[in-house]
């Protein structure tokens, strides 16, 4: 990828999280991942311990295989720089990307696991 200068006027960003990318300029390889066991629990007792990934198939399964390569022939000539004069951004979360300029390759994996423990019904 050939370089190229980025100018940015202004960029209004409240919150990036869990293993999320926000990058100005070219990049050549980005690569977020996470894995998040998250838990509603009833009560406010907690057994350290009770929650491993290893206990879940969703964290131990293998990616699918990537698709071959489209062969495209092309010719680009970046000679005029990356201009952005205002972006506002209200989250980027949970392996993702926010990217002002030129990325080669990517792979972006999540893995959730949703748990909602709720106490017995005392009154039946």
């Amino acid at each position: 990828m050939g370089e190229r200068m980025v100018y940015v006027d202004n960029v209004d960003v409240t919150s990036i999280l869990i293993s999320s990318i926000f990058t100005i300029g070219d990049v050549y390889r980005a690569a977020p991942t996470s894995n998040i066991l998250a838990v509603q629990k009833e009560g406010s007792e907690y057994i350290p311990g009770t929650f491993k990934f290893k206990d879940y198939d969703i964290f131990n399964l293998e990616p699918s295989p990537p698709l071959p390569p489209i062969t495209i022939t092309t010719f680009t000539y970046q000679n005029n720089p990356i201009v952005v004069d205002d972006i506002e951004i209200k989250g980027v979360s949970t392996a993702g990307v926010f990217q002002i300029g030129g990325i080669d390759h990517i792979i972006s994996k999540n893995r959730t696991k949703h748990f909602r423990l709720l106490q017995e019904d005392e009154q039946m």
